[in-house]
């Protein structure tokens, strides 16, 4: 264990050597101060030196840049004058190489027109030998048509003149029904003025029908009649609607209009309804009953 003295001397020297800690400090505190206002000293000069090295730069910069663009300017006038005699020199040239081609082009032209001409000469001449073949078959073709046509008139006239005599024959037929009519009608008045002279005188007078106007027999015969085919039932219902659909009468040649038959054949029909008293007649008309 310590005796005193040692700790006497302990703490002598503990407190020498924190006065001398305090002292050294101090120094330090000195010494920092000093240094770090000779570092703001020298970086305000670094400061100052490098404005002005920047400064100088930049001058120095403008006057290379406008050295380099003074430069380009003349190289870029220089290139402007050798472009623009290489293009006249290349105009030029263009010029007679197109001169060449058109020249070569004309040359060309000038020798296709004499080959289209030749081929378009020999074409002509062809067509033509082909228009006269055909001409020749078309001629043959008239010829051969021709026969034919007078082949189908002929026969055209031929039915013509059968379907004008079934005509004149229905209208014989038609005139002499009013014929028939006329001498009936004159008979009613020579029966009427006959009474009124017999009631005039007192004596009863006989009239009889006029031979010349005497009723002629029925062009239509009951054989005729018989002879209807069964193919003729579908249109002789569809005269007998017409007639029931025309209450005022019809004609025969109106009947001959609307269903494109012969007069003869619309007769017959109509004649064989009358027989069936399905259709009667009254002056020219026929009414259905």
């Amino acid at each position: 264990m310590p005796t005193r003295e040692e700790m006497r001397s302990l703490a002598g020297d503990i407190v020498s050597s924190y006065a001398e800690r305090i002292a050294t400090v101090a120094e330090l505190r000195k010494t920092v101060k000093l240094e770090l206002k000779e570092f703001g000293d020298s970086k305000v000069a670094m400061g100052r030196e490098l404005r002005s090295v920047f400064a100088k730069s930049v001058a120095d910069r403008k006057a290379t840049v406008s050295t380099q663009l003074k430069e380009l300017d003349a190289t870029h006038a220089a290139m402007s004058r050798e472009m623009r005699a290489d293009l006249a020199r290349d105009s030029s040239n263009r010029k007679h190489e197109v001169g060449s081609m058109l020249k070569e082009l004309n040359s060309a032209q000038a020798a296709m027109s004499k080959e289209l001409k030749a081929d378009l000469a020999k074409g002509v001449a062809n067509r033509k030998r082909e228009v006269g073949i055909m001409l020749d078959g078309f001629g043959q073709v008239l010829a051969t048509m021709g026969k034919e046509m007078k082949a189908d008139l002929a026969k055209g006239i031929a039915d013509r003149k059968h379907e004008v005599g079934a005509m004149l024959k229905s209208f014989s037929t038609e005139l002499k029904e009013v014929s028939s009519e006329l001498a009936g009608g004159r008979d009613e008045w020579q029966i009427l003025t006959a009474t009124m002279q017999a009631q005039r005188v007192g004596a009863a007078v006989e009239v009889k029908p006029s031979e010349a106007f005497a009723a002629p027999a029925e062009e239509i015969t009951e054989k005729e009649v018989a002879e209807l085919t069964p193919e003729t039932a579908d249109i002789r219902h569809r005269i007998f609607e017409y007639l029931a659909n025309h209450p005022d009468g019809t004609r025969l040649v109106e009947l001959e209009q609307e269903f494109g038959l012969a007069r003869i054949q619309i007769a017959k029909i109509v004649k064989s309804l009358m027989d069936e008293n399905k259709v009667e007649k009254r002056e020219l008309l026929y009414l259905a009953i």
